[in-house]
């Protein structure tokens, strides 16, 4: 059983709870999906969401600032910490590659305006640590228009010392859209099927927005996208790593599950269950419930059910 949890993402506290992975997957085991190895790599510094391409981030409707945190966080990507501050320059990027993200995916993200959010233009990596939180701050959303999505790109521009700038890290596109109904803290509880692993977990999750009827799963335990296995032996909370994380569709009259798919494009293929022991997937107005059941790989034996107890706004 492989330990698949993601060197970038060690750096963040995972509490008192040890986590490991179990996916016997050729493209986990050769880091096709994910970050190489900084062991054997030369030390740079990137985004870790930044390989996903876009990225949902749902506001509340607010005139009082927001900071964006959960998308934001910059990496080491390197064996070791920081032997020395590390200086990172940024720069906003979303004239140019929000404009070639609408191109190639036939969409129409609207810049958000510069007016409404402020970021700052250098960060450090303090000596000592693996990453940094850049503080984008959303000072306001009454202006915005709750049917239309609004971008923001950030790429890195320069790091001092021998740290090199990842090529597929450097930029972070962000697209922000009004919360949804299904946004929310839930607690997570459920079962994975696939023998032996089939251990119940319960843990707390944040689902979401991306977009005005999809949430995604956001584990704030590991401080990323993601998904639990189970409680294994010696306690162990095991998950597949930051690429097996689904993202959730709803019908907005129904809310109905119309549909599961993986938020991360190099992962492994993600889909609503439908097999044998599945249940209607939904979430329900009156108690803010959500039930969902997801399997990867196309696999029924690769399933997920998942009950989630909405516990507070997000």
């Amino acid at each position: 059983m492989k330990n698949i949890f993601n060197k970038a993402f060690l750096a963040l506290a995972l509490l008192s709870l040890t986590l490991t992975g179990c996916l016997k997957d050729k493209g986990f085991e050769n880091y096709q999906y994910g970050i190489n190895d900084p062991d054997t790599q030369p030390p740079g510094v990137g985004f870790p969401f930044a390989a996903k391409g876009m990225n949902g981030y749902g506001l509340d409707v607010s005139g009082s600032p927001q900071t964006v945190a959960e998308l934001t966080f910059l990496n080491l990507n390197a064996g070791n910490p920081a032997p020395a501050d590390i200086t990172i320059n940024l720069a906003i990027k979303s004239t140019e590659l929000i404009g070639a993200y609408n191109t190639a995916n036939g969409t129409n993200i609207q810049i958000l305006p510069s007016t409404l959010y402020t970021m700052p233009s250098t960060v450090t990596i303090p000596a000592g640590a693996r990453n940094v939180i850049v503080p984008l701050v959303v000072t306001s959303t009454l202006s915005l228009n709750p049917n239309i999505a609004y971008g923001v790109a950030v790429q890195i521009t320069s790091a001092s010392g021998n740290y090199i700038v990842a090529e597929n890290l450097k930029n972070l596109l962000i697209q922000f859209s009004i919360k949804n109904k299904y946004d929310g803290v839930y607690n997570l509880t459920g079962y994975h099927n696939r023998t032996p692993y089939t251990f119940p977990y319960q843990t707390t999750m944040h689902m979401v927005t991306s977009g005005p009827n999809a949430v995604y799963f956001f584990w704030p335990l590991v401080g990323g996208v993601g998904h639990p296995i189970g409680i294994g032996p010696n306690n162990a909370l095991s998950w597949y790593g930051p690429v097996v994380a689904p993202v959730v569709v709803f019908n907005t009259g129904t809310n109905l599950v119309t549909n599961v798919f993986g938020s991360d494009p190099a992962g492994p293929p993600i889909t609503m269950f439908t097999g044998a022991g599945s249940r209607v997937g939904r979430w329900d107005p009156a108690t803010r419930n959500m039930t969902v059941d997801w399997n990867y790989n196309n696999n029924p034996l690769r399933a997920f059910f998942d009950d989630l107890q909405y516990l507070r706004a997000r």
